[in-house]
């Protein structure tokens, strides 16, 4: 409550006053209640006048009483100057923030705002299921209230373009958006472009939470979706979740016997992996892959990554990682959007349970001085060669201009 008396007080009480105001106005249930919130700033604005003359009066008023630190009151009367012809500057500027708010007072109570309304949800899965009927290439999932439907689009050149449709079941309102894409030279996989649109829709969720949470920030994906999207994703963001973790298939070590890993045989972030990231632009997956296979030094990658605990039962990934299986039992994983590549190797390792026999001979052998193979020729297996990574992709006079949008994106 005001006092009237105590300026410190009030300044106290008005500051917070318009923080709570702040965080309030983000949402308006009724768009007619903007009327009189327009009203009550206006009257702020001129007691927010008047308080700009009051102290500036007070400086000049009290120019007798001021000082520097250092005791120099020829130095706190210039201060004292100052600080009022600031504030009488700032009084001006007000002013004209008081018209044009008072303008937009005027325009704003022209308008007659009819009630929002009411969507026949029956209706409106009818004529979404119209509009799909007979297109094979649609695929559409339902996370909570929302319904999200993707269908590949024309391409734009190397990447495959997917259009989108967000339907709020609740209220009927929907959104469609053309700027869904692949990454380069990747195939047509409307299931993985549902994943990925449930992922930036949960990332405009979190962001919506946040802000929320924190009225005074600015969350990174912000604006990302409008603020109705934003607000469906936020509560439907269990549902979205749960399209983001896409099904995984059985493991190699079921399907053939043998205890199937991934190991890492290199990670790159940062500027090196904007140069691979560039490779695949430009090039496509294949040659990343190629690339990045020079990092493969065979028993040696296999023997430091065993060591370092660089294993995995499946290839570690994450929301928006692309992951591409190459040839030689390579899977390259890479992220435009967190700026990192990974390159890992399947490794096999026999059951615990089979003893190794590579050494062992038929005793009819062994009795005929036919022993087993020489080591050498045991050790001659199939590795791959340790082929030192090519600077020539690195080295074309284009890479720089080459920066572009990379993975699926908005």
């Amino acid at each position: 409550m005001p006092t009237f008396r105590d300026p410190l007080t009030d300044a106290a009480e008005a500051s917070e006053a318009m923080r709570g105001l702040a965080h309030a106005s983000r949402v308006f249930d009724d768009p007619a209640d903007t009327y009189t919130v327009f009203g009550d700033l206006t009257a702020t604005m001129r007691s927010l006048r008047q308080v700009l003359d009051q102290l500036a009066n007070t400086h000049l008023a009290h120019r007798d009483r001021a000082q520097h630190d250092d005791g120099d009151h020829l130095a706190g009367d210039r201060s004292a100057l100052a600080a009022a012809d600031e504030l009488h500057r700032a009084g001006t500027l007000l002013d004209q923030a008081h018209d044009h708010l008072n303008t937009a007072f005027s325009h704003s109570g022209r308008i007659a705002w009819h009630p929002e309304p009411v969507v026949d949800r029956d209706a409106a899965r009818e004529r979404l299921a119209a509009r799909l009927d007979g297109d094979p290439a649609t695929t559409t999932v339902q996370a909570g209230t929302l319904t999200l439907t993707v269908w590949p689009d024309t391409p734009a050149g190397e990447h495959q373009r997917y259009a989108y449709r967000i339907i709020n079941t609740t209220t009927g309102r929907e959104l469609e958006g053309r700027d869904l894409f692949t990454s380069a030279g990747q195939p047509v996989d409307p299931d993985h472009a549902i994943r990925d649109l449930a992922t930036f829709l949960g990332a405009a969720g979190e962001a919506r939470q946040y802000a929320l949470d924190h009225p005074d920030s600015t969350p990174e994906h912000t604006g990302l979706f409008p603020e109705w999207v934003a607000e469906a994703a936020r509560t439907n963001a269990d549902a979205l979740t749960e399209l983001t973790e896409p099904a995984e298939p059985a493991p190699a070590s079921e399907a053939s016997g043998t205890g199937g890993q991934w190991i890492s045989v290199v990670f790159l972030q940062g500027e090196e992996a904007d140069q691979v990231l560039d490779v695949i632009d430009r090039d496509g997956t294949a040659a990343a892959l190629e690339h990045l296979a020079g990092y493969d030094y065979g028993d040696e990658t296999t023997q430091a990554a065993l060591e370092n605990g660089y294993v995995y039962d499946k290839p570690p990934t994450g929301p928006l990682d692309r992951v591409i299986t190459g040839e030689d039992g390579y899977t390259l994983t890479y992220n435009p959007f967190a700026g990192h590549v990974s390159l890992l190797r399947e490794h096999h390792t026999p059951p615990a349970d089979v003893l190794e026999d590579s050494g062992v001979v038929p005793a009819r052998e062994a009795i005929a001085g036919i022993g087993a193979p020489e080591p050498e020729a045991r050790q001659a297996a199939s590795v791959p060669s340790r082929r030192a990574p090519d600077p020539s992709w690195f080295e074309h006079p284009g890479v720089a201009a080459v920066k572009q949008s990379r993975g699926l994106s908005l």
